[in-house]
């Protein structure tokens, strides 16, 4: 009896991930098609996001998210005021400019924020972030980020309002500040519902002992006590603006946080075993698809339930990936 050799092929495969492992069917083709493939067209690309993440570039987003928190090792802030030593993961900062802006958005995203990341990486030894534009009520640009590293705040000001003077900001804020207090002090009426008068008091004289020359451009937002960091900062990442237009990108994230395929493995038999086991132990959510399924389980989890190829697959693209050496302790291996 005789058949047709398939021309294509499903392969069973399992991707693991920070928060999940997706199993999936990946077709293999074993001959070429017998018709001429049509002629590619190419399509502009489309720079019109309405301000709005798309689908895809959230899930994109979240998985950038899911890899940054998951890398970021526990450590200590220095001592406090109160002479306190904090636990720190992540940080999560603010970038303001301190004047009008008079530079289109991509100007300032390639020549100062650009600028930012490259001496993040060298002073503070920045490797995985994630930022995201937004408009201010006043129409200036500004930057949320998300990183893996300790940065105090008077550093991070000082380095900030350096580079923004790169187009003039501080300089012009400085010239602004000058002519405002011309007299002497006067206050911010507009401010004072937010700003009380004693704050104001402090700032001025503040602001005047530095010569009006290291504005308040920057924030640290603290996550020491928010109990789901992802949905926290998907938050500001993902939100909508209808009143402002922001030209070009409105996020993105260092190299390594781009593609991010998980470590992936074929499933055979010993991999469905351990699969079965993680879930007899666990009962974890999951979502099935058409083509596919969602198993919410984390790597802790499979190591208690004693799935060493699974993990040894996440580890392998950990160490490739990123340079990380994930540890694990398989029960009983």
């Amino acid at each position: 009896m005789y058949f047709d050799e398939p021309s294509v092929i499903s392969i069973p495969m399992l991707s693991v991930h920070p928060d999940r492992v997706n199993i999936y069917n990946d077709s293999v083709r074993l001959k070429p098609r017998k018709w001429p493939r049509p002629e590619k067209v190419k399509m502009p690309i489309s720079k019109f996001h309405n301000n709005k993440v798309s689908d895809q570039a959230r899930r994109k987003v979240v998985k950038a998210i899911d890899y940054l928190v998951f890398l970021a090792t526990d450590k200590k802030l220095p001592a406090t005021a109160h002479g306190r030593n904090l636990n720190f993961k992540i940080s999560f900062i603010t970038l303001t400019l301190s004047s009008e802006q008079k530079h289109s958005d991509n100007e300032i995203k390639e020549k100062l924020l650009n600028h930012f990341f490259i001496e993040a990486k060298k002073k503070w030894n920045v490797k995985n972030y994630l930022w995201k534009a937004e408009k201010q009520v006043n129409g200036n640009i500004h930057f949320h980020i998300l990183s893996d590293k300790f940065i105090h705040w008077n550093e991070l000001r000082n380095v900030w309002n350096r580079i923004q003077n790169k187009l003039g900001y501080v300089d012009a804020y400085q010239a602004q500040m000058l002519a405002f207090h011309k007299g002497g002090f006067k206050v911010r009426e507009d401010l004072l519902k937010k700003w009380e008068y004693k704050k104001q008091i402090k700032a001025y004289r503040e602001g005047s002992r530095q010569d009006w020359m290291n504005p308040n451009s920057t924030d640290i937002h603290s996550l020491r006590f928010i109990s789901n960091t992802k949905a926290y900062v998907m938050k500001y990442v993902t939100k909508e603006q209808k009143d402002h237009d922001i030209k070009g990108r409105l996020w993105g994230c260092n190299y390594e946080l781009t593609d991010l395929p998980g470590g992936r493995t074929v499933v055979d038999l010993e991999i469905e075993k351990e699969m079965r086991s993680a879930f007899r132990k666990f009962k974890p959510k999951f979502y099935k698809g058409d083509h596919f399924t969602v198993i919410y389980i984390t790597p802790q989890q499979l190591e208690a339930s004693g799935a060493v190829n699974i993990i040894r697959e996440f580890a392998g693209f950990l160490l490739e990936k990123f340079n990380y050496n994930y540890s694990f302790d398989i029960p009983g291996g």
